[in-house]
């Protein structure tokens, strides 16, 4: 309630009226606060307008400095690490006896040129670098990459790896297509030799003679065997799989061999295999094993879960220790080449396939993995994650199985293993 004084009678308060609206004097700004006010404005106003100018002028340069870094060398470096690092490692040192290095190798030393025609025809055979041979297989670049980027990642592992100052420019890239288009893969070192000077001596390529498929293994393949059908039937003419009925083509001899024996003996499980190697006896398994694990062919798998393919990629290149989970690639080799009869190939293989079995691994279904090494790494896996790294796999190139040299040299009578 507000209350007032009565002049006339200084002890006595008097309650206002109901007409009563409370007021109260205004003193005058000081001007020195005005001055400040109007200071502080006119600043403001100008850094707005800095601001803005400079907001021009960084997206500009960003946008010249993105220009720049397109063109430069520098540019193949996020390339590497897209198609390269894997399997040569992000610092170029490969991996021993496995993948051949190209820090100071022979190979990055002779320019983007070089470099860049290795890249488009890819390599098969034996190769000899820093005084270590290397026997596998190298793929073409020439469809995932265009002009464009096989210069820059050429001219990038040129100057990272080689110590080069040499720029491949993409009309360059370009014309070495064209000259090397349809030439097939390079025959090991020895037909490297023809681009590099003063080149070691390399490795010649062993023979070429294959032993003819026993047609008994070709029946089992393509018409099947009494009740037994035939592989094709469900793997595919080639062997490339599809949906859920996993790639055969390029997993090594003894992973297929051991699967087989497991499905026979009851110790993997799945209905229509284990009636399949049942019907195998030693021989045979053997036989269809060596037959799938020569075969060359291309990927016919595609990403098809809906996965996240950077988080599947982050699972098979790094893994996830938050929850335990090793890098796939660090058991099952660079790239997921596979590694003996253990670890088999993961690239190319089918989606659907892959998130099966690792379901039915974190679910107790199969339990035939070394040391029960798939069985914890699958269960501490989110579902998510599974599709993830199964589309990851899906999407990565097929890497075809070493040539059988071991049978060319019995054929040919040199020795035995």
């Amino acid at each position: 309630m507000v209350t007032r004084i009565n002049k006339q009678k200084p002890g006595k308060i008097v309650k206002p009226g109901e007409d009563f609206e409370p007021w109260e004097s205004h003193n005058p700004v000081p001007l020195p606060l005005i001055w400040i006010a109007v200071a502080l404005g006119i600043w403001g106003t100008a850094l707005l307008l800095q601001e803005q100018d400079s907001k021009v002028v960084a997206q500009a340069e960003r946008e010249a400095g993105e220009a720049a870094a397109h063109d430069a060398a520098e540019g193949g470096a996020a390339l590497f690490l897209a198609n390269c690092s894997t399997c040569h490692q992000p610092n170029g040192a490969g991996v021993r006896l496995a993948v051949p290095p190209l820090q100071d190798s022979e190979f990055a030393k002779a320019g983007p040129g070089v470099v860049a025609q290795i890249m488009l025809r890819g390599i098969d055979g034996p190769i000899r670098v820093k005084g270590f041979t290397y026997d596998g297989h190298m793929p073409s670049f020439a469809e995932a990459l265009d002009d464009a980027e096989v210069a820059q990642l050429a001219s990038y592992v040129g100057a990272r790896f080689g110590g080069g100052e040499t720029v491949l420019a993409p009309a360059e890239a370009a014309q070495l297509r064209m000259t090397h288009s349809g030439s097939g893969s390079w025959q090991g070192g020895a037909e490297l030799a023809s681009l590099v000077a003063d080149l070691p001596p390399q490795p010649p390529m062993p023979a070429t003679a294959e032993a003819g498929l026993d047609p008994a293994i070709s029946d089992l393949i393509f018409a099947g065997k009494g009740d037994v059908w035939s592989c094709a039937s469900c793997h595919g003419g080639l062997g490339q799989g599809a949906e859920n009925t996993p790639r055969l083509a390029g997993l090594s001899q003894g992973y297929i061999a051991k699967q087989l024996h497991d499905f026979r003996q009851g110790e993997r499980h799945n209905e229509h295999m284990s009636f399949v190697a049942k019907g195998l006896d030693d021989a045979e398994i053997d036989g269809l094993a060596a037959y799938y694990a020569g075969l060359r062919v291309d990927s016919t798998a595609q990403p098809a879960l809906g996965g996240d393919l950077a988080r599947g990629e982050q699972i098979a290149l790094q893994g996830d220790w938050g929850l335990g989970v090793p890098a796939c690639f660090s058991c099952h080799g660079p790239s997921g080449f596979g590694v003996g009869a253990e670890f088999p190939a993961l690239a190319a293989q089918q989606p659907a396939y892959v998130a099966s079995q690792l379901a039915a691994w974190a679910g107790g279904h199969r339990n035939n993995s070394p040391l029960g090494l798939m069985d914890r790494i699958s269960e501490a896996l989110p579902e998510a994650d599974r599709r993830a790294v199964s589309d990851y796999l899906a999407s990565l190139p097929a890497v075809p199985a070493p040539e059988p040299q071991a049978m060319a040299r019995i054929e040919g009578g040199e020795d035995e293993l």
